[in-house]
């Protein structure tokens, strides 16, 4: 056959656009390992622990949830347990475990065993993810042993689902390493892809899809998604300078590729996740703009006008605001070390999230680091085990007994709004 003359793309940071797109999604994707047949009883299913001393084991199953389990312990195993967190999945992907090899690999390699869980549900799973991964823990005691230290490895969706299980039940865990998690509140993380959406929509006109809350499944992001928001700003691009400067968080990036890419990145959260979060807040609005009135200083007032006029309007509902509430945002509470890593320049979870997490934090124990860097998790498995064994040195030094971290906890919680606990 011959080869086709290769044809130079209209659109520069299309092709650069597609791989982030697909590293945002297949970077917390899932290894599909069909249907496996669920555990057996504690009674009928009786591990003898002595049988794995200076062996490596890997073991799988499936709980009732319908959610499946990974373990893997190393010959040289150093009693220390680290539960992987993954990120966010696509609604409409099959539950399968994650793809965290070389995350896992590596942290085998150094001695520790990792249990990850699949949750029992994609999308935005973080009820879900903090039960079955919580439930790690017992699996793991049932068929390896007890292990002396156990630490919690979120990333994205898995650094939300690591604060709630840092904050909620710290005696069960020794410390917490969580990558460009959703760590500051997921309510403003909404309102940041929520209002890029609806000025897009504004701006460009019905290029996607739905709208904020119904979607209907893609199932070709490129000739869906991709394509059509680069034709649009290719056609317009003081379009996405106006979106830009009215948006309450205005998108990542140092220049018009990243900024192009970050466009498409938020855009593709919205619509393959909007009617996820919709159900999940029992079809009720999650989204709130209704008397927020977009504004920059730098515009023309009657364009400004013509946009407010036009944009759509949501009201979140006390449902939704509630469910938010209650699986996304920080307490002041922490009571052991907690290390976060984020990008500056993350298009999908904002670097803001750390200043938030400042705000209602005031702890030694909290530790945050940001690398001048963009893209959403762009961290390299080696990179990630210095930060990590940092946390694991940082947490050898703290007794979460001591008197005085209670106290000053104690104290810290005391003085905060009932609401903000």
């Amino acid at each position: 056959m011959a080869a086709h003359p290769r044809r130079r793309t209209r659109y520069p940071w299309l092709v650069f656009g597609v791989a982030l797109v697909s590293l945002a999604f297949s970077g917390c994707s899932r290894r599909d390992l069909g249907a496996p047949e669920p555990v057996a009883s504690r009674t009928a299913d009786t591990f003898h622990h002595s049988r794995y001393r200076g062996q490596a084991v890997h073991l799988e199953g499936r709980v009732r949830s319908g959610a499946i389990w990974e373990i893997d312990k190393p010959a040289n195993w150093n009693r220390a347990l680290v539960v992987y967190l993954h990120g966010y999945t696509t609604p409409s992907d099959p539950v399968a475990l994650p793809h965290n090899e070389a995350i896992r690999d590596s942290l085998v390699a150094r001695g520790y065993a990792v249990a990850a869980s699949s949750y029992s549900s994609n999308g935005f799973a973080a009820r879900e993810g903090v039960r079955e991964s919580d439930a790690l823990r017992e699996i793991f005691r049932d068929r390896i042993g007890e292990p002396r230290r156990t630490y919690l490895f979120g990333q994205s969706l898995g650094g939300l689902i690591g604060l709630l299980l840092t904050q909620r039940s710290e005696d069960d865990y020794d410390g917490s390493f969580l990558v460009c998690g959703i760590v500051g509140t997921s309510i403003d993380e909404i309102q940041y892809i929520g209002d890029i959406r609806v000025l897009f929509d504004a701006v460009y006109g019905p290029v996607l899809p739905g709208d904020l809350e119904h979607s209907p499944v893609i199932t070709d992001i490129n000739t869906q998604l991709v394509g059509p928001i680069v034709a649009a700003v290719n056609k317009n691009p003081q379009g996405l300078g106006i979106i830009q400067l009215l948006a309450r968080h205005p998108l990542a990036g140092n220049n018009a590729q990243e900024i192009v890419t970050s466009l498409v990145t938020a855009l593709g959260f919205s619509v393959q996740g909007g009617s996820d979060l919709f159900a999940r807040t029992q079809s009720q609005s999650f989204f709130d703009n209704a008397t927020w009135t977009y504004s920059s200083a730098a515009l023309p007032p009657p364009l400004v006008a013509d946009i407010n006029a036009r944009v759509a309007r949501y009201t979140r509902s006390a449902a939704a605001d509630q469910f938010l509430r209650r699986y996304g945002e920080p307490s002041p509470r922490l009571r052991i070390p907690l290390l976060s890593l984020h990008t500056t320049r993350d298009p999908v979870v904002p670097a803001w999230h750390e200043d938030r997490l400042a705000q209602v934090i005031s702890s030694p124990l909290l530790i945050q680091r940001r690398v001048d860097r963009y893209g959403h998790c762009p961290f390299s498995a080696g990179e990630l085990m210095v930060h990590f064994n940092d946390l694991v040195n940082f947490a050898n030094t703290v007794d979460k007994d001591d008197d005085d971290l209670v106290a000053q906890d104690d104290e810290v919680v005391a003085g905060t709004p009932a609401a903000e606990r």
